[in-house]
């Protein structure tokens, strides 16, 4: 597939990849893809690399990004003002240097584990130029105040502070809290998953559905957190269904 670097801002982090079809049918809708890994610069975009090769020759464009990480010039002002950016570099950078034409109004984004908490936090930032259509979220990342009571290292280290010196920037910043974005939302979680167990996606879905979103759970019995990079995996297969589907709310996980 057709791979294009495309750099959103000036620090070395603000980057991402297009990945695009080589035949087109009309213009593209444009999926942006959020890596996960603790918000650390110990993990990196190539996590989503096979999954935006792949949707490239399913017929979308795929927006792999990096963004500012705790290590790699980023704390949270600086990682959540990346994701912003990166999102609305769809509408500018990405259309500029396309070697093929996109629908920037159908923005889809797709967050694994830490990339879904910040999937969902910019879905929900209303006055970003660019509005996601839908947000996938796999194994999300989507309660941080429970998180931080269970004990909260890597998100400490992303806010600079402890849970119970800041409330209020924890529960800014988690999803749980922060609804409705009025973004649809497909969540997926093993029901396997001991990094970040299902039951984050559950409460999410049942906050966001009582608060007006439309939002949809799968769960997948067997699997664990990282089976969403295994293409072998019904988690894998979900999430293409989520992200191609017409409407998987509707459609439910075949």
């Amino acid at each position: 597939m057709p791979r294009i670097r495309i750099d959103y801002g000036s620090e070395p982090a603000q980057f991402g990849y297009l990945y695009t079809p080589t035949e087109v049918d009309g213009p593209l809708p444009v999926v942006m893809l959020i890596h996960g890994g603790y918000w650390s610069a110990d993990f990196h975009l190539n996590l989503a690399t096979t999954l935006a090769a792949e949707l490239a020759r399913r017929g979308v464009a795929a927006w792999n990004v990096e963004y500012r990480r705790v290590g790699a010039g980023g704390a949270w002002p600086e990682t959540s003002a990346d994701i912003e950016s990166a999102l609305a570099a769809t509408s500018t950078l990405l259309l500029e240097s396309s070697p093929v034409p996109l629908d920037v109004a159908d923005v889809r984004i797709v967050g694994h584990s830490a990339g879904a908490q910040l999937a969902l936090w910019v879905a929900g930032r209303r006055d970003c130029p660019v509005r996601p259509s839908r947000v996938i979220s796999q194994a999300g990342a989507l309660d941080l105040v429970s998180r931080a009571a269970r004990g909260g290292g890597p998100l400490e280290a992303l806010f600079g502070v402890s849970y119970s010196d800041d409330p209020q920037l924890y529960h800014d910043a988690s999803p749980l809290h922060r609804v409705p974005t009025g973004v649809p939302t497909v969540c997926i979680h093993g029901r396997g998953d001991v990094q970040v167990p299902a039951a984050a996606s559950r409460a999410y879905v049942d906050a966001a559905g009582a608060a007006g979103d439309r939002v949809v759970l799968w769960e997948v019995p067997g699997e664990g957190h990282n089976a969403f990079l295994d293409r072998t995996t019904r988690s894998w297969e979900l999430t293409l269904q989520a992200v191609l589907g017409d409407d998987p709310w509707t459609d439910g996980a075949d």
